[in-house]
């Protein structure tokens, strides 16, 4: 495997939303998600969230050095995959902020395109965590040894 290992690209970004969650732990007075679904509101702090987000992407990183430990040779497409679905959420993040806005009577359009980008990179999310599971057992199953 050239350049960086992929645990350690995960190790890297976890690092980031580490460091993001401290910053809006200590330093951020309104750092809330607010989400809509249905007749609900769910009201996440950033702080919680970036933890989150953090803490797997360190498991990740985890298991992707497990399977680079064992030898396991993972496909680079799903690495890929994962890559970019994993990090679509974070690159809506600032228009599902922007799109949330006061809501009136007559901002039902962009309630419904706030809701849409959420469901759009939730998604996305779920597919990129699909992703890294089936590269892990496919690899592994099909005994891709490395050299």
């Amino acid at each position: 495997m050239k350049g960086l290992g992929y645990h350690i690209r995960f190790w890297m970004l976890s690092l980031v939303f580490f460091a993001l969650a401290l910053y809006f732990y200590f330093f951020s007075d309104h750092s809330l998600i607010d989400i809509s679904v249905h007749d609900t509101y769910y009201v996440v702090a950033y702080f919680d969230f970036f933890l989150l987000f953090g803490i797997w992407f360190t498991l990740c990183g985890l298991g992707y050095w497990i399977a680079a430990k064992k030898g396991v040779r993972l496909y680079k497409w799903g690495h890929w995959v994962h890559v970019v679905l994993s990090i679509l959420p974070f690159a809506l993040l600032p228009l599902l902020v922007y799109s949330q806005g006061n809501y009136g009577p007559d901002q039902f359009d962009r309630l419904s395109v706030a809701q849409g980008l959420f469901v759009l990179s939730l998604g996305g999310f779920v597919l990129g965590q699909l992703a890294y599971f089936l590269n892990i057992l496919i690899s592994t199953l099909s005994l891709k040894r490395g050299v």
